[in-house]
């Protein structure tokens, strides 16, 4: 069995604090943790609200070009997507071939403008805690670190 830990014991040091990749990594799950509280009511993930965006952005495009965008597996889009239609927010209809093209439904429309309102709150509770100047160096160096 595990001991509590003394709370008169100094705070351990974490060799990896001066890494960018794990700065990166435990600042993205604190978002992504954060991001799938406030949507859980609606009973998306973020990355079935990501696709809903994107086929917003750009209505009849095709399934594989999301994946693509996104870096989603062909595999791993098909259940995405057949969730989604499932559900009523997407449309699927054949384009050529194999190929389908994916508009939002009427019902895909009014879930993605509640879901922008929530994308709109996270944004600014998480970005509440840096000032202008650091909010915009921190855009710049992420913008330089993607090449």
């Amino acid at each position: 069995m595990k001991e509590p830990r003394n709370s008169e014991s100094p705070p351990l040091l974490n060799p990896l604090d001066d890494h960018v990749g794990y700065q990166l990594r435990r600042t993205s799950a604190l978002l992504m943790s954060d991001l799938g509280t406030r949507l859980a009511p609606t009973g998306l993930r973020p990355t079935e609200v990501t696709i809903l965006l994107v086929i917003r952005a750009n209505p009849g495009c095709p399934q594989g070009a999301i994946g693509e965008l996104l870096g989603v597996k062909p595999a791993n889009m098909v259940p995405l997507i057949a969730k989604l239609v499932k559900e009523g927010l997407v449309d699927r209809a054949k384009a050529d071939g194999r190929s389908h093209s994916l508009t939002l439904t009427t019902a895909g429309r009014t879930k993605v403008s509640e879901v922008t309102d929530l994308l709109e709150r996270h944004d600014a509770a998480m970005l509440a805690r840096l000032d202008r100047q650091s909010l915009a160096g921190l855009l710049a160096a992420l913008a330089k670190l993607r090449g």
